[in-house]
């Protein structure tokens, strides 16, 4: 019974992990543990240096492309090459706050990974011409590997 008891109040437990750089801060918010075949919501809060050019996702003046391309995972002893070219889903955000999480689910007990991917770009239109007389924009792109580690487990109370 308090096997039972630790499990379902761990289940619904969000713990956030914060990694933070002098470019970033990013805290990844979804349960440690979570029942096999069940479907979660989370979110990923993000800052980034970016923010002192624009805020505003899709700005018309300054576009701003925030995106967080992922895959589920057994093990992430791989590099970021890799992980491009295993991504299974990709979620952009309209917020420069937060990147949503919404219906990921583990088909494998045990632990797992959430590992993706954020992309951050910004284009700035620049005053400076190129040779055929337009305008040249400047794309300025952060990228930073994001892992969530998730214990699945199977849910006792469903028959």
């Amino acid at each position: 019974m308090t096997t039972i008891f630790v499990l379902l109040v761990s289940c619904k437990k969000e713990k956030k992990i914060v990694e933070t750089s002098d470019n970033y801060k990013i805290s990844f918010v979804f349960p440690d543990t979570v029942f096999v075949n069940e479907l979660y919501d989370g979110k990923i809060n993000y800052k980034n240096s970016l923010d002192s050019i624009t805020t505003k996702v899709l700005d018309a003046k300054k576009p701003r492309y925030i995106s967080y391309a992922f895959t589920i995972t057994k093990d992430i002893n791989y590099n970021i090459s890799h992980l491009k070219k295993i991504e299974q889903d990709t979620i952009y955000t309209n917020s420069s706050e937060f990147i949503p999480l919404s219906i990921i689910s583990f088909n494998q007990l045990g632990v797992n990974y959430i590992d993706g991917i954020i992309t951050d770009k910004v284009e700035i239109e620049n005053v400076s011409k190129n040779n055929q007389g337009e305008l040249m924009t400047r794309v300025i792109t952060n990228e930073f590997r994001v892992t969530k580690k998730v214990l699945v487990i199977k849910d006792r109370t469903k028959k």
